[in-house]
């Protein structure tokens, strides 16, 4: 399943969407990479503004698919 992180993201880079959310670039970096997911407020902060249910931009997370 392709990451809907680094969709989301876009033609931004990580440092930018890590600005946007309050969060390091690192934190970032793990999120999409699967390392780590991203506190629940951070969750819904995506879900709102991208429109895409937490459970489908985190479902690897959400299914502890390895």
């Amino acid at each position: 399943m392709e990451n809907l992180l680094v969709q989301l993201r876009g033609e931004r880079t990580q440092t930018e969407m890590a600005e946007k959310y309050g969060v390091s670039q690192q934190s970032w970096s793990c999120w999409e990479n699967g390392a780590r997911k991203p506190p629940l407020n951070i969750m819904l902060r995506l879900e709102k503004d991208s429109g895409i249910p937490m459970e489908k931009i985190f479902y690897k997370e959400f299914n502890n698919y390895k």
